[in-house]
């Protein structure tokens, strides 16, 4: 258990605020500290432990969506490529690791396979939820598809054709800009080698970075199909030329 203090035993002023780091304490039943650390050790991790939710409308709620959804849309989207018989080129998925600290996997895993063209796929903010203003953070609501992002530092050429494909394929999408950095492994990624042209398909999430994310299972499918469509367009002439 995360514990703190009990409502009853704070001062007024600290029911007020949101409780630092430092005063929160994990509890897991020891009677001693001799004990506590005969079960666990300095630096083990831990996580909130919560089962899985489906929900009404084809919602479903669960801990680490942010960015398990990712990996899976990214193995599912080679998937189709690999049973519609292919891409013109070689297509890899890969789940990396540490985006939120280094962005080592990606940048690692972008410098080994060296490719032509990389779509970081992610997670964006679903704006249907009470209080979220959509003036600052632009429209994404639940069922409206995937959100294809846009910004200073992804590809411009991956966008256009991110967005034809998905008007083509009739596959629904918004549209999302990010000035400056988009807080993605895109950031690491359009740097390697002499620059690998990056673009980016996100995945409208609720509640993000907490234990109850809250994602609309139809909206993973437009993702990964919108990814295997855009694979199966590229040729030998796509040009990502700014």
């Amino acid at each position: 258990m995360v514990g703190r203090k009990a409502i009853h035993l704070l001062r007024e002023e600290d029911r007020k605020r949101v409780p630092e780091l430092r005063e929160l304490h994990i509890d897991i039943g020891a009677r001693s500290s001799e004990e506590a650390r005969e079960r666990v050790r300095i630096g083990d991790v831990a996580v909130i432990a919560g089962e899985p939710l489906e929900l009404a409308n084809d919602r479903f709620v669960s801990r680490s969506m942010d960015n398990r959804l990712g990996a899976f849309i990214a193995l599912e989207a080679a998937r189709l490529v690999a049973e519609a018989g292919g891409a013109p080129g070689d297509v890899a998925a890969c789940a990396v690791v540490q985006e939120e600290i280094t962005m080592a996997g990606a940048r690692t895993s972008s410098y080994a396979l060296s490719p032509d063209v990389a779509i970081v796929v992610d997670v964006t903010h679903e704006t249907g939820s009470p209080g979220v203003d959509v003036n600052e953070l632009g429209a994404h609501r639940f069922g409206e598809g995937a959100v294809i992002e846009r910004g200073s530092l992804l590809n411009p050429a991956v966008f256009e054709l991110l967005h034809e494909t998905a008007k083509r394929e009739e596959i629904p999408f918004t549209v999302a800009a990010s000035a400056r950095a988009t807080g993605t492994d895109a950031d690491a990624i359009h740097l390697q080698r002499a620059g690998i042209p990056t673009g980016g398909v996100a995945i409208a999430l609720r509640y993000m970075h907490s234990s109850v994310e809250m994602v609309q299972l139809d909206d993973i499918g437009h993702c990964a199909r919108l990814i295997a469509a855009f694979a199966q367009s590229l040729s030998a002439e796509t040009s990502f030329a700014r």
